[in-house]
């Protein structure tokens, strides 16, 4: 089972952030996150790591928000 998960949030600071394309699937009974980001640059984000991080923290933080955690209460994984 596939599902598209919505992809922008607002952080903390109030700055919206808009992600490309979040989907979960269920294996062994559990959901995994696929993250796919498609970024067009015109130069060269010797920080996109960092990005790479925030994004999936920013998503970390909607999924807690919203109670869609794994039944034992930990954080389900993100494949970026």
């Amino acid at each position: 089972m596939t599902e598209r998960v919505p992809g922008s949030y607002v952080t903390e600071d109030f700055s919206t952030r808009a992600d490309d394309i979040i989907w979960r699937v269920k294996v062994g009974g559990e959901w995994v996150y696929l993250y796919l980001l498609i970024e067009f640059q015109s130069r060269v984000d010797q920080y996109m790591a960092l990005r790479m991080m925030v994004y999936g923290g920013l998503l970390y933080q909607d999924l807690i928000k919203r109670g869609k955690v794994l039944a034992d209460g930990r954080l389900p994984p993100v494949l970026p």
